[in-house]
């Protein structure tokens, strides 16, 4: 009887899954096969032409360069800033918890109204960036750090690291809370500096917490769309355009829906490769 009830409280749940995640791959999946466009009213299964075409693409081994480039890019900073300001919070007697609101301001933006506000701050003629950069003496000239090849792709990280690590902070600092404040006595007893406090002690007490947070943020920065197309659209001359950009420049602006439902599916491939990876190195798996 127990077994029947818990059964039926698990069957909505696994329906609702099953309808929002599970259905909605499989049509992208089915898509991919077929030739359909929302220019024409019917389509026809088409087998492996579109990735066929998809992986004859130079763009698309291009946009997957700048992909691992922008993630790997904003997860190390989000994690450094993150540990940064986790550990130095931990510190921290009083006024802890308003310190901790403030610094997580930026997660609690909506992603359109941060990106505009950072387009703002860096466009060439009213951004204050460049304001506060040549009155201390940085550069010489206004710089259209979005507009110009050599920063887009930095200024676009720099911005997606400075949302993120409010994230990594948090829950960072809940992975130091549940050290037990015995090691770091007993350490300093043995005579250990902040150094060898952190070497021995506090990474490997965050080893599993930075593990789930690099794998958790990884995955959501190399599926971000909305930073990059409300900044620079992929832009200037593709050197920001990543793989959901490219993705969306394929289905909404060609209307090739069944190519861009191929591209998708490649991008599952690729991050579960990321992913897999990750677990390796970091060991994060069910006997740890």
């Amino acid at each position: 009887m127990d077994h029947r009830t818990h059964l039926l409280m698990v069957i909505p749940g696994v329906g609702l899954l099953l309808a929002m995640v599970a259905y909605p791959v499989g049509f992208n999946v089915w898509n991919s096969f077929t030739d359909r466009n929302l220019s024409f009213p019917t389509s026809e299964w088409v087998g492996l032409a579109n990735y066929e075409r998809v992986l004859t693409d130079a763009a698309f081994f291009s946009a997957i360069t700048r992909t691992l480039v922008w993630t790997f890019s904003s997860v190390a900073g989000q994690l450094l800033l993150g540990f940064i300001g986790a550990v130095a919070l931990q510190a921290v007697r009083r006024g802890q918890g308003p310190l901790r609101l403030g610094l997580i301001i930026p997660w609690a933006f909506p992603s359109i109204v941060l990106a505009y506000s950072w387009k703002f701050m860096l466009d060439p003629i009213v951004g204050v960036v460049n304001d506060v950069s040549m009155r201390v003496g940085l550069i010489d000239q206004p710089v259209a750090w979005l507009g110009n090849e050599a920063t887009a792709m930095p200024a676009v990280v720099a911005m997606n690291i400075w949302f993120g690590f409010p994230f990594m902070m948090v829950a960072l600092l809940a992975g130091l809370q549940t050290i037990p404040v015995e090691h770091y006595e007993s350490a300093r007893v043995d005579g250990a500096n902040f150094w060898q406090e952190l070497r021995h002690i506090t990474l490997p007490g965050l080893r599993h917490v930075i593990g789930a947070l690099i794998v958790l943020r990884s995955i959501w920065v190399f599926n971000n769309f909305d930073f990059v197309y409300l900044t620079t659209g992929g832009g200037p001359i593709r050197v920001t355009e990543t793989l959901p950009v490219y993705a969306f420049q394929i289905g909404w602006t060609n209307y090739d829906i069944g190519r861009m439902a191929a591209v998708s599916v490649a991008m599952l491939g690729v991050l579960v490769i990321i992913i897999a990876v990750y677990l390796k190195v970091l060991r994060v798996d069910k006997e740890d």
